[in-house]
């Protein structure tokens, strides 16, 4: 008894970790996957393991093996682990995994299993008593829905190829993102054989190369793996699943539209950026502060458009985004982004020809910087060269519609960023 209560424990802690980090919970979530391990730790404790026979009764088929809930476990605080970066960790629950998989771990583990299990194909059979943990346990364990033997060799795979793709991805040297596209390619090959071509993980797959691709700089290969990837999303939305949502949607469009941006396509990349601009609304809804999502959105579609020469959209575009991270930031006036954004209002203001706008929006921004900074704006505007000697009297005795117009100009090239770069 005392032997499944262990495991039982540690089938609660797995099964609320999935759940905190499907809520985007993951500090809390990885509590709980270390609280399974100790859990699965403490396993040995109470059963006593004949070293001659590692085999040990398993009379109840509610519950996997420890070796296949250890491995479950694993997987999953090591995916949590790389979300909060601790890159060292995760590649130390995933140097455990690939030990446990090396054959002569493995022969010992298959024993085990072949004792633990029945001679038919497993399952987990519920109880009235065991039903609920037995459902949540089945859809924790749903990588491969067959017997625990193939679904535990799945396991060792997404832990080989994709958790360290992750970790490779994480690091941003060329070398290894493409060693991280190795990985991801591997394991897509191996899934569109074992599952569905519109499984959720050929979605997850096909969205982390696009991403390797596109770090690559590979833009066309980029797309079509995000395009793929946004095609098996929407058939899973479509068919009632609940395993995107519009965050997700909104990421997988975002992706798309950075790509689109990048190679040049504007008109498709604003397409795309406001649909994801619209999920990304959808889901902030009935938050508190402004998504900082929609705001990195509304920059990239400010630039859009004032690449495409839609001046006036780019100017409420713009006029958004400094609304919305006024918000964001407290209201902290001197902001180092809100005095960014205010220059680069400035310098769409020149060229729509609105030169006195223009002017009061740098002085607003040099209002805002602290006294270095001001001194700084104050020497641009003032030391323009090229003016013919009746302009610069002018400018000497005063003539603010002159320096207006020579400040803004000199100004308008003070930018440090690429007015086609995507923000984020």
């Amino acid at each position: 008894t005392q032997q499944f209560l262990v495991l039982l424990k540690a089938v609660a802690h797995v099964n609320i970790g999935t759940c905190l980090y499907r809520l985007n919970k993951v500090r809390e979530a990885t509590q709980n996957f270390e609280r399974a391990q100790n859990a699965l730790d403490e396993y040995n404790d109470v059963v006593e393991i004949d070293p001659e026979n590692p085999c040990h009764s398993h009379d109840d088929d509610r519950f996997p093996p420890r070796e296949y809930l250890l491995l479950v476990t694993r997987v999953n605080l090591s995916r949590a682990m790389l979300r909060l970066n601790k890159h060292e960790e995760a590649q130390k629950l995933c140097d455990q995994i690939a030990d446990d998989n090396k054959p002569h771990r493995r022969s010992t583990s298959s024993r085990r299993l072949s004792a633990a299990l029945p001679s038919r194909t497993y399952g987990f059979r519920r109880s009235s008593s065991f039903s609920a943990t037995s459902s949540a346990l089945e859809t924790v364990c749903a990588a491969y829905d067959h017997d625990i033997d193939r679904r535990s060799k799945w396991l060792f795979s997404v832990a080989e190829h994709f958790l360290v793709g992750l970790i490779y991805e994480a690091k941003g040297e060329p070398s290894d993102q493409k060693e991280a596209w190795h990985h991801y390619n591997r394991l897509l090959s191996l899934a569109r054989t074992k599952l569905d071509h519109r499984h959720p993980y050929i979605c997850s797959l096909l969205e982390r190369r696009g991403a390797v691709l596109f770090s690559q700089r590979k833009l066309q290969c980029s797309m079509l793996s995000y395009l793929a990837c946004l095609h098996v999303l929407e058939h899973q939305q479509s068919n009632g699943s609940n395993v995107f949502n519009q965050a997700d949607l909104a990421r997988v469009l975002y992706s798309i539209a950075r790509v689109l941006h990048d190679k040049e396509e504007y008109h498709d990349a604003l397409g795309m950026y406001h649909r994801a601009l619209q999920c990304q609304r959808e889901v902030s809804i009935n938050s508190a502060r402004p998504s900082l999502d929609v705001v990195t959105t509304l920059c990239n579609i400010s630039r859009v458009y004032h690449l495409s020469g839609d001046l006036d959209a780019a100017l409420s575009a713009n006029k958004e985004v400094l609304d919305l991270a006024t918000l964001l930031v407290g209201g902290k006036m001197d902001h180092p982004f809100l005095i960014h954004r205010l220059k680069i209002e400035g310098n769409i203001l020149v060229e729509a020809g609105r030169l006195e706008d223009a002017m009061r929006t740098f002085v607003e921004a040099a209002r805002r910087c602290g006294e270095d900074g001001r001194n700084q704006m104050m020497a641009t505007m003032m030391g323009g060269g090229g003016q013919d000697s009746n302009s610069q009297e002018d400018a000497d005795a005063g003539d603010s519609s002159v320096l207006s117009v020579r400040s803004a100009a000199t100004l308008a090239h003070t930018n440090c960023f690429h007015p086609g770069a995507a923000a984020a």
